[in-house]
């Protein structure tokens, strides 16, 4: 039941973005338009770094040295965030206001698997290799959510899953006695979402319940890392910082069932933001003969976004920590 109440948040959220609220809503519609677009860029760096995480590779801070090698990596992320609680909430029909929402503290996950191959093993020099080259492939899967009471509906248009791509570009190869260091760019993407949802409070003077319909909403990351990574007979070190650009949109109409005279109001519009964070995270892992476990934490810090009419408990833009876990093996 949590579970389906945070994805119904995260539908809520994305109903709006970026962009001049009263110049996409009439005044009847605005406080809903606001509303949600304050929500939604409260979530956004939330959902995102959790999809972009931190190394490409875990555990693999250098290039895999040339054809045939290989490794791949089933991870798992999750970022300490707060999830707004929008239960009773009710919208104006006077205009936007502004309404302290209470947020629930929690971890937002995302799982995927990603991909590596060596393309090119550089060129010696002395005890490494410099300028070596891997392909870099990503794998983001999301299950499509069970709707009940038939007060919610969810779609996933595209599939539940997306990849991504990118490339790794070795700047010190790993020997017994230099380290793994590396250059790497990768976009991933979200499956593309479509959500429906109504809100079931009561009409109370200029305060009226709404619904949402949001279509085609799609979130993308490019992010570039500078990793460095060790191994040490039964374990290794890893680490690397970068930067993280969130690149979302979708298009939404938006319902509010006010009483008479008002009537019902609607709203359409196509929108779309974006957020550059800078990310940094260090690692472990643990060597097995068959792969490895790595675990590794990190944080995201700065950019910016609109500021927000209505409030959280904290600013969209804050710092914000995570972890991932996975396995990784290869040749």
């Amino acid at each position: 039941m949590r579970t389906r109440h945070v994805l119904i948040v995260a539908g809520v959220a994305f109903v709006a973005l970026s962009g001049p609220v009263q110049a996409q809503c009439s005044t009847y519609t605005a406080d809903a338009c606001q509303k949600t677009k304050d929500i939604f860029n409260f979530l956004t760096p939330q959902i995102s770094t959790a999809l972009a995480g931190g190394s490409t590779t875990l555990g693999q801070g250098g290039v895999l040295g040339g054809f045939p090698h290989w490794a791949a990596a089933m991870r798992a992320s999750a970022v300490r965030g707060s999830i707004p609680t929008v239960d009773n909430v009710a919208f104006s029909t006077t205009g936007a206001h502004a309404t302290p929402f209470e947020g629930n503290a929690q971890f937002v996950p995302m799982a995927s698997i990603d991909g590596a191959l060596g393309i090119y093993e550089g060129f010696n020099l002395g005890v490494t290799k410099v300028g070596g080259v891997d392909l870099l492939l990503s794998l983001t899967y999301l299950p499509k959510p069970n709707s009940s009471g038939g007060e919610t509906q969810f779609d996933l248009p595209g599939g539940s899953t997306k990849f991504g791509f990118g490339a790794r570009v070795g700047l010190l190869q790993e020997s017994l006695v230099v380290p793994g260091v590396s250059f790497s760019f990768i976009k991933r993407n979200l499956p593309t979402i479509s959500v429906s949802g109504t809100s079931n409070v009561s009409a109370s003077g200029t305060n009226a319940p709404g619904s949402f319909k949001l279509d085609d909403l799609t979130l993308k990351t490019t992010s570039w890392r500078l990793s460095a990574s060790k191994t040490f007979m039964i374990f290794g070190l890893e680490g690397g910082f970068g930067h993280d650009s969130y690149d979302n949109s979708a298009s939404v109409d938006v319902t509010v069932n006010a009483a008479a005279p008002v009537g019902t109001q609607r709203a359409s519009a196509v929108f779309a933001n974006k957020m550059t964070r800078t990310n940094i995270y260090a690692g472990v892992s643990l060597n097995f003969f068959i792969g490895k476990l790595v675990g590794e934490v990190g944080s995201v810090s700065g950019g910016s976004l609109p500021a927000a009419m209505n409030t959280f408990g904290s600013d969209a833009a804050a710092s914000r920590s995570y972890f991932s876990v996975g396995l990784r093996t290869g040749f």
